[in-house]
């Protein structure tokens, strides 16, 4: 079935004025290399069995440490215990939204999972031992659904001597019996064999600090079964692997002219490739008014999906077109291919 753009674009505008600023990922910190002692069973691809005992130790005291300077608001220690790539990102997302950095990362932040509540089931390296992996299991609620059980994923980077954390990630199991029956039976394969719970295989680059930003802009993508790699106005990058989700652009968007880059190709977690959508907004900061699309690219499941390097241009008209009085036509984003006209329904 074709997508029709006006519900794609309806979903993204929906999305859109529904999404709130964005979580910042989570670090930690601790000296010592979990492969301190003990042969490492390195594979081709550069993934690393450590000393599992210690790298559960090493993990779960950086992570602590990270989480208490969370709570308390301790920014030296949170600088401490944070991948210097995850502090800019953060500093950025708030900057990009009109925040004060750090204030409204302390102010804002959500009180993060004791892991007295997991069960450790295994860790990885990777990046000759400058990064790591540390797999949990164990029961999350998220949002309004029921309790599910998840895998909880830690991920440390070696940087000046210690350990931090970079992010953290959540897994609903609740669909593959499979993978959580061999990760209850702490079946380390099963990491090896899941790029989700892989150590990141080379350190995370330290992003540009961005300016404040003239305009809020979000990109939302949808790309079931791609990866995408995204660079907007040469500052804000970000990478989209089979998923449905939202980003706060770094630096945000300017009146005039704005670029876009990205590149497509097939998931390594997905054979099929259905339709995919890509869409860029300006953010309303007036109450009551709504986001307005200024870029897109949308494709049905039988199209090839190509990136590029694009231009778009934000109007006195797209702005216009946000306020809630509003009564003239709406403006058309940019479009990265042309879109094709609706199919009526033949009975």
């Amino acid at each position: 079935m074709r997508i029709l753009f006006a519900a794609t674009i309806a979903v993204g505008i929906a999305w859109a004025e529904a999404v709130v600023a964005q979580q910042a990922s989570v670090p930690a910190p601790a000296p010592t290399s979990p492969q301190a002692s003990g042969k490492l069973q390195v594979t081709p691809d550069g993934i690393a069995t450590p000393n599992q005992e210690k790298a559960r130790a090493l993990a779960e005291a950086t992570y602590n440490t990270w989480r208490l300077s969370v709570q308390r608001g301790d920014e030296t220690a949170w600088r401490s215990s944070t991948s210097s790539a995850r502090q800019m990102k953060v500093r950025n997302l708030i900057i990009s939204e009109r925040g004060a950095f750090p204030r409204d990362f302390f102010r804002s932040a959500q009180q993060a999972p004791q892991l007295e509540n997991f069960r450790f089931v295994g860790a990885l390296s990777g990046c000759a031992g400058r990064t790591m992996a540390a797999t949990y299991l164990g029961k999350m609620q998220l949002g309004d659904a029921g309790a599910k059980q998840n895998a909880f994923v830690l991920e440390f980077v070696h940087e000046n001597g210690k350990w931090r954390l970079d992010q953290t990630r959540f897994f609903d199991l609740s669909r593959l019996p499979g993978v959580l029956k061999r990760l209850e039976e702490r079946d380390l394969s099963v990491l090896r064999e899941q790029d989700g719970f892989h150590p990141y295989r080379s350190i995370p680059t330290v992003p540009p600090a961005c300016a404040n930003p003239e305009l809020i802009g979000k990109v939302f993508v949808d790309c079931p079964g791609r990866e995408i790699e995204m660079r907007v106005n040469g500052v804000s990058i970000h990478n989209f692997d089979d998923e449905r989700r939202a980003d706060t652009i770094s630096g945000g968007l300017r009146r005039g002219a704005n670029t876009i880059s990205y590149s497509i190709k097939p998931s390594s977690n997905e054979q099929d490739h259905p339709s995919m959508a890509i869409g860029v907004f300006v953010m309303p900061e007036t109450a009551g008014n709504r986001p307005v699309c200024v870029f897109d690219h949308v494709l049905d499941a039988d199209d090839e999906a190509k990136g590029g390097e694009f231009s778009f241009t934000v109007t006195n008209e797209h702005i216009a077109s946000m306020g809630s009085q509003y009564k003239g036509q709406q403006p058309q984003p940019t479009h990265a291919v042309p879109l094709k006209p609706q199919k009526e329904n033949k009975r």
